[in-house]
């Protein structure tokens, strides 16, 4: 009788202003383009890596151009499970040019272990091929390439990379042309106490993420040419607690900005003259 019940109950939720709605905890900040003279783009931190999902979508939808940016994704997970029929139905019924319904969508029915939002936005086609350097991966077939048909019957490929490396050599000879740029924070963890057994975290040194994240390094330099706009999650629990999140996001920080992030005159530093 109670589950019957439960089964009735419809939460409705009035906005204040539904089309300038974002999933909570959210921040996001207007920068100029790191390569181009006048263009502009939009960064956005949230702790719940899903969250993703609601920005992708705004940015195409302001856009409007029809083939959407290419994803490249570091992080320790895949976050590559495939929506099943039910979400599907939700994602078909979802009112994209909606603000309030994403957002609510986004923190209510994709997957709360955070790894359902990038094929539910490559099933929308919000976003076009995906790469993704991430250490989760057990077998060999863990990492062979994919491919998702989206309703709209375009063909996605995902490809999963174990090495930086492998992902820099691919991308730089590949045709891609915009590129969503998304950093999980818990990239920077190589063996993760969550998965461990142990509870137990190590990281990569500052030194190897200096390396890869350099905006001179090749790659760097290829995405930002290409740059449509750049989320980063900072889920502290996967990071081995907030203040390693917070350093991470830091160091990000300390490579790309001056004045920092989400200060007034916040700007890529090398369009102030450093590097």
């Amino acid at each position: 009788m109670e589950q019957g019940m439960r089964e009735k109950v419809k939460t409705v939720v009035e906005f204040r202003n539904p089309y300038h709605i974002e999933p909570p905890g959210t921040l996001r900040q207007i920068l100029s383009h790191p390569t181009q003279e006048n263009g502009v783009i939009e960064l956005a931190i949230f702790q719940e890596h899903r969250y993703a999902f609601f920005f992708w979508n705004k940015w195409v939808q302001k856009c409007k151009t029809p083939e959407p940016p290419c994803l490249v994704s570091l992080d320790w997970h895949q976050d590559l499970c495939y929506p099943c029929e039910t979400e599907k139905e939700w994602l078909n019924e979802l009112d994209l040019l909606n603000d309030a319904d994403v957002s609510a969508f986004t923190w209510s029915k994709l997957n709360g272990l955070n790894d359902g939002q990038i094929l539910a936005a490559a099933y929308l086609n919000l976003v076009g091929n995906i790469y993704v350097h991430c250490r989760q991966g057990n077998s060999k077939d863990a990492w062979k390439d994919e491919e998702l048909i989206d309703k709209f019957g375009n063909a996605h490929i995902i490809r999963k990379f174990e090495e930086f490396e492998e992902l820099e050599s691919f991308l730089l000879n590949s045709n891609e042309e915009k590129v969503f740029f998304d950093i999980d924070l818990d990239f920077f963890v190589l063996d993760s106490g969550l998965h461990n057994g142990i509870f137990e975290f190590t990281y990569l040194k500052k030194g190897r993420i200096k390396e890869i994240l350099h905006s001179e390094r090749a790659l760097m330099k290829w995405i930002f040419k290409r740059l449509e706009g750049f989320t980063i999650a900072t889920e502290p629990e996967h990071c081995g607690g907030l203040l390693k999140s917070n350093k991470f996001l830091d160091t990000i920080n300390q490579f790309y900005f001056k004045p920092e992030l989400f200060s007034p005159k916040a700007n890529w530093k090398w369009k102030n003259g450093d590097t």
